[in-house]
């Protein structure tokens, strides 16, 4: 059994998000579908009807009633994020898997298929991610690397690859999870310099699992302006690196 997460904090891409899913290749009477709304009760009552549209046999939609979020500080909305996965795990019934998607990324619709065979041939995954460019504005994956997992120094951005990799972290905007892993942990960002997913991901490779990202699932991350595309991109590669006990961000290349 999979349960769907969906992050749901904005209306500008309900639409295509949600045709992305009713195109999504899965048995429904295995599926659930879990949205958690925090926005404002407009954005949730449209994202309900959305919802209660699809095609899954079990499905929920929680309004988060914190009000609507505000822009803040890239720290404070970290938090937020932290806070937003904290909360909604009351919500989640009977999965073995959780696949993570948020409301500005459109995947392949072999996506959840692809995952879970991955999840069978890789016993040892906590987290297996698609690869999607454009996170922070530019070209570049999320996904990272740690010179010591527990106690990082220097955290770096993956290049481009092929198939599937280990890395140390990547991000939850496309990515199945063991709902075991994700209930047992408690999220938070990591220090002031990234999010819960690094934080997350650091903290299962101390448990002794792996995390893992699948070059071959191509996401977009949706913008208002022109969308970063996968294909044919330059990759940046993002350097975080503590000196004198702070963080320093800078780019390779």
């Amino acid at each position: 059994m999979v349960t769907i997460i969906l992050l749901v904090s904005r209306n500008y891409y309900l639409q295509k998000v949600f045709y992305n899913l009713d195109r999504l290749y899965c048995d429904p009477a295995e599926t659930n579908l879990l949205c958690y709304v925090d926005g404002d009760l407009r954005l949730y009552q449209e994202t309900r009807d959305f919802v209660t549209a699809s095609k899954f046999h079990q499905k929920l939609c929680v309004y988060r009633k914190k009000g609507t979020p505000s822009v803040g500080s890239v720290r404070r909305r970290r938090q937020r994020i932290a806070d937003i996965h904290n909360e909604l795990k009351e919500n989640i019934k009977d999965a073995d898997f959780l696949f993570l998607i948020e409301d500005d990324t459109i995947f392949p619709t072999s996506t959840l298929e692809t995952l879970l065979l991955n999840m069978s041939n890789y016993p040892y995954a906590g987290i297996i991610s698609g690869v999607e460019i454009g996170r922070w504005g530019y070209t570049m994956i999320g996904a990272w690397q740690a010179d010591d997992v527990y106690e990082p120094q220097r955290i770096v951005s993956v290049a481009n690859g092929s198939g599937i990799q280990k890395v140390d972290a990547t991000g939850l905007y496309c990515c199945i999870v063991r709902k075991s892993v994700y209930m047992d942990h408690n999220f938070a960002p990591l220090d002031d310099v990234l999010g819960p997913d690094v934080n997350f991901g650091l903290n299962l490779r101390r448990k002794g699992l792996d995390n893992y990202i699948n070059y071959d699932i191509k996401c977009i991350h949706l913008t208002q302006k022109e969308p970063i595309t996968v294909e044919g991109s330059q990759i940046v590669r993002v350097e975080i690196k503590k000196i004198n006990d702070k963080w320093m961000q800078s780019r390779l290349n």
